[in-house]
């Protein structure tokens, strides 16, 4: 049994087919930090249209984050194996059901 545990980098550019990657453990949501001028202008914008930033830029770039992340593991159509989110802002927080409903359909076990 094989067995990813990694954070960031780890999310890109790995490919592990079949065996050679059975389990993803995802630390953590990818929250990216809006740190260029650029983002920062953006998020600037929404707020000033009205928006919620956070939802509208933060949680969508998470979200193709973590599609990515949960890509490392499904990378043939045979491939399979178990996904676990450690991250309880999953089940707790509001955004945490959209973040599940945007990854790949696959039978979903949520323990608490």
């Amino acid at each position: 049994t094989s067995v990813l545990f990694g954070t960031g980098s780890f999310s890109e550019g790995l490919d592990l087919p079949g065996e050679l990657l059975e389990n993803l453990v995802i630390t953590k949501i990818p929250f990216g930090v809006p740190t260029s001028p650029v983002e920062q202008a953006h998020s600037e914008y929404i707020e000033k249209k009205g928006g919620n930033p956070f939802m509208q830029i933060t949680v969508p770039d998470a979200s193709k984050k973590l599609i990515q992340s949960v890509g490392r593991l499904l990378r043939k159509e045979r491939d399979s194996g178990r996904v676990t989110i450690l991250d309880r802002r999953l089940v707790t927080k509001r955004y945490g059901q959209a973040l599940i409903d945007s990854l790949p359909p696959f039978k979903r076990k949520i323990e608490y």
